[in-house]
This record gives C-alpha cells, structure tokens and sequence, in this order.
C-alpha cells in the first residue's frame, strides 16, 4: 500500500506575512511600499526528501490588500491601499492564485518552486525560493521569497508628480506562512 504525503493546511495567523515589496524611483528612489495581503489559504504537500512529489497551492484574496507603509499618515496609507486594490480588480479577479509545478532542492538550503502565478487574468510562470521548517510535529514553517515585474501581469507602474515619483517595475514578493497538518 502506498503512503500518502501529508497534507497541511495554510491559513492567516498573527505570525504570517504574505507581503509585497515595491520600490521607488525618482525623488523618492530610497522608500518602498510594503503591502500586506490579509486573507490567503492553501494546502501544501510535502515530503522534505522529495521522494515523493511535493506541491503547493495559495490562493490570496484580492480585496486583503493592506499598505503599512510607517513613513506615510495613516489617511496615505489608506490611499496606496485602495489604489493598490483597484490595480488587482477585484470585481473581475477576487483571487491571486499561486500553484507549484516543481519541488527542487537548492545545493546549499531549502527549494526553488516552480509553479504558475495568476494576477487578474494573467499567468506567468514564477520561482519561488523557499526553506521549511517543522517548528512542532504538526506544524511546518514556510520561508520564502520571489520577484516578479508589475508588467508581466499587465499593471502599469504607478507615476506621480508630474513624472518625478513613480514604482520600480520587478517587485519582491515575501512570506512567512504557518502549515497545519491535516489528520
């Protein structure tokens, strides 16, 4: 009888980030934008020793967005953030979604995860690099991190005044997600 990977569930906690990291440009090359996505699942399979294929697969709410940018007011902070769901149509797409295609190991620590990205109605093939952990016998911890460009998906980077301010085009996408084994 074959064994079956384990199943763990992904799911927000107060110790998750699921966040974006897009850099100025301009007047105001040395600031970046730190957007939180809120509300996210996923389920994640995974044998640490890859004898059996490992996956993963998120799907992030589009409308969780959330800028916690310290160095803007709060008022600016709520500006960024309804700009940033706008740009996600959320009315059209009310979901991001993330699936793996491949598990590799990386030479020195943790894996490089190939999978499909959907942004709005766009797909784009993406790396991501990752290490897990178990932290408890039930419980996996997921580091990682990606870049991507804003124009893969079809969104325009972000200019104002009058052309001085605008966003860089690769963003860098970082999380830190808690895995629930499933019985």
């Amino acid at each position: 009888m074959v064994q079956q990977q384990p199943l763990y569930l992904i799911l927000p906690s107060n110790d998750s980030t699921l966040a974006v990291e897009i850099y100025k440009t301009g007047l105001t090359r040395r600031k970046k934008h730190l957007l939180f996505f809120e509300k996210f699942r996923g389920e994640l399979t995974f044998s640490a020793n890859l004898s059996e294929p490992s996956k993963i697969k998120l799907e992030v709410d589009s409308t969780s967005i959330a800028c916690r940018d310290k160095w803007l007011s709060p008022k600016r902070q709520e500006q960024i953030s309804r700009y940033a769901t706008d740009v996600l149509a959320p009315n059209l797409h009310p979901e991001i979604q993330f699936q793996s295609t491949s598990f590799s190991r990386k030479p020195i620590r943790g894996f490089e995860i190939e999978g499909m990205l959907r942004v709005r109605d766009t797909n784009r093939a993406v790396k991501v690099n990752i290490v897990i952990n178990q932290t408890k016998p039930d419980i996996l911890q997921i580091d990682g991190d990606a870049t991507f460009r804003l124009s893969d998906f079809g969104i325009n980077r972000h200019f104002s005044w009058f052309g001085l301010v605008r966003t860089e085009d690769e963003v860098l996408v970082r999380l830190l997600l808690w895995a629930t084994r499933q019985a």
